[in-house]
């Protein structure tokens, strides 16, 4: 199963704080395991699909080896086992930029002809975001733009498709080239 895993420096899980252990060369990096019942945010491992990236960025992407039993979440999947096989070298600083500009651009171009100044808010703040060093940010405020400019009833489903847009952009641009 191909799966992937955003980290904080250090291969560190921003939310667990757990310091996954790296690969050596060509060799990966050893297996997390857990025991028990997987369940959401309780026990498993954590990692995502590709469709799911979108929702994780952080500073490291990684390509993660993950085996046995697994649980889909809403934006997640818990599995059983997994590794860390490599790094995925094109999300650096300036790859961060090219997708929070991407994703920018993008939400530009939905929210055509005449945003509201709601909308031309976020645009502005994703801009900053990215200027001042926070392209995760600027990324976020790009997808909160487009769903800012859907009626309401149809906000969230806007937002969601969005992220997928962000996500098929990072799986396109910087892992199919491998």
């Amino acid at each position: 199963m191909n799966t992937y895993k955003f980290l904080a420096k250090g291969a560190v899980g921003p939310i667990s704080g757990f310091r996954w252990p790296t690969p050596h060369g060509a060799m990966p990096g050893a297996w997390i395991e857990v025991e028990g019942p997987l369940s959401l945010c309780t026990n498993g491992v954590h990692v995502c699909a590709a469709h799911d990236l979108a929702h994780w960025l952080n500073d490291a992407l990684w390509s993660v080896d993950a085996d046995g039993e697994h649980v889909e979440g809403l934006d997640r999947l818990i599995v059983r086992r997994a590794r860390l096989a490599r790094r995925i070298d094109g999300w650096n600083e300036r790859g961060a930029v090219r997708f929070a500009e991407a994703c920018i651009e993008h939400a530009t171009s939905v929210t055509l002809p005449t945003p509201s100044d709601l909308v031309r808010g976020y645009l502005d703040d994703a801009k900053e975001a990215v200027r001042a060093g926070y392209a995760v940010v600027g990324a976020f405020c790009a997808a909160l733009a487009t769903s800012k400019a859907a009626a309401a009833a149809h906000a969230e489903q806007t937002y969601r498709r969005e992220r997928a847009w962000q996500a098929s952009w990072i799986s396109r641009e910087l892992i199919a080239h491998l």
